[in-house]
């Protein structure tokens, strides 16, 4: 995994004579981190506070590829099916998300082996309606979709069970979504409407399966529908009896999927389908026994696989009499930066800029912004200056 951190550079102004740099060859400024204490201007200051998610890179994070935010495919998919009134009555990004969970689930009337073959979505959803027959592959890929055409990113999963645990489904299809809000990655599964809570805390796929196998589910709840019902110790939770096919209940069979967690990486299904070629799985001794797919394991999987997105990357650095705050990120479809200072209204910034410090406590927060106007998790940093002589 490599960490980068944001940078910034006066060369151009230097050329341009509008700055001097006495040191122009000198070692860059490090990094400011939380706790540091540093000169600013004759007068001492504190970084009293830096919150922000990381800029990852790695072999992973560079095999992804994201449906943009040009593609035709998604605006008709949104405005056919009034997307943006599907999710309107959620009160915050997670609520939403979990209305276009349900919904996506309950436009599927039947369900067993396919009898069409469409791709994408948009085609999934019109045969839907003439009647056809879908498995979980197809409520994933409508669910990831449809998720992009809101500006959120759900990425597809391919999950399959050892061959000596359990019963019922062999393998299954899920997604992951990335939560600006929560700052992570949340399991979402379009199949049963369901994602799975810790404490009242949404967990990813890879933290299902940690708690599945390795801790007994004693601290986990399975949570249905938009109406978000927990259960936990009355499972089988019965979902529907379907002509042809009989009982969809939610069991442990639903969940003994997750010993082998296949990441697919690519959103752009209307268009490529899923990319199981370029997949990465986890797995390890729990699917011991069992063959499947022979693709690259990711040595550290909740780092590897679990890198942020629409992050303000943030890194400060002393630069003379001031400030300056870069930003790098991880945005698909970035449109801009934006910050705030101080509490104030949030203006466009570009990926440097010069904070510009007063005496006492000064607030700092950043955060991306892409071009469906979806905003990224808020970075923050707070500093505070020794008062000037007088003061």
């Amino acid at each position: 995994m490599k960490v980068v951190p944001a940078t910034h550079s006066c060369a151009i102004l230097v050329l341009l004579g509008l700055i001097t740099s006495p040191a122009a060859s000198a070692e860059p400024a490090a990094p400011l981190q939380a706790g540091s204490a540093f000169a600013l201007g004759g007068r001492k200051a504190a970084v009293t506070k830096l919150d922000s998610l990381p800029l990852v890179e790695n072999q992973f994070t560079k095999r992804f590829k994201f449906d943009s935010y040009d593609n035709p495919k998604l605006k008709q998919l949104r405005e056919h099916y009034k997307l943006d009134e599907v999710v309107a009555p959620g009160k915050d990004e997670f609520a939403r998300q979990v209305l276009l969970l349900d919904w996506v689930n309950q436009q599927f009337k039947k369900f067993g082996k396919p009898t069409a073959n469409p791709r994408g979505a948009a085609e999934i959803l019109r045969d839907v309606e003439a009647g056809h027959t879908f498995f979980c592959a197809q409520y994933a890929d409508t669910f990831v979709s449809a998720a992009a055409s809101l500006g959120w990113v759900d990425r597809p999963l391919a999950l399959r069970r050892p061959d000596n645990v359990g019963s019922g489904s062999t393998e299954h299809s899920s997604t992951e979504i990335w939560s600006n809000q929560l700052r992570k990655w949340v399991m979402l599964d379009p199949t049963f409407a369901m994602h799975v809570e810790k404490h009242g805390v949404p967990l990813s796929a890879l933290e299902i399966r940690q708690e599945w196998f390795e801790r007994d589910a004693r601290d986990i709840d399975f949570v249905i529908g938009k109406d978000r019902k927990n259960h936990k110790t009355d499972m089988p939770v019965f979902r529907q009896r379907y002509p042809g096919f009989g009982d969809l209940s939610l069991d442990g069979g639903a969940v003994n999927v997750y010993a082998f967690i296949g990441y697919i990486p690519n959103t752009d299904l209307m268009d490529s389908g899923p990319d199981y070629g370029r997949m990465f799985i986890w797995q390890d001794k729990i699917c011991a026994g069992t063959s499947w797919h022979k693709r690259d394991l990711p040595p550290n999987p909740s780092e590897d696989c679990y890198f942020p997105i629409g992050q303000a990357a943030l890194t400060l650095t002393a630069d003379g009499n001031q400030l300056r705050a870069s930003f790098k990120t991880l945005t698909p479809n970035f449109k801009t930066y934006r910050v705030r200072i101080d509490g104030g209204g949030w203006e466009s910034s570009p990926d440097s800029l010069a904070w510009q410090i007063h005496s006492g406590k000064n607030l700092l927060e950043a955060q991306t912004v892409n071009q469906f106007g979806v905003a990224g998790p808020i970075s923050t940093a707070e500093v505070v200056q020794q008062p000037s002589r007088g003061q």
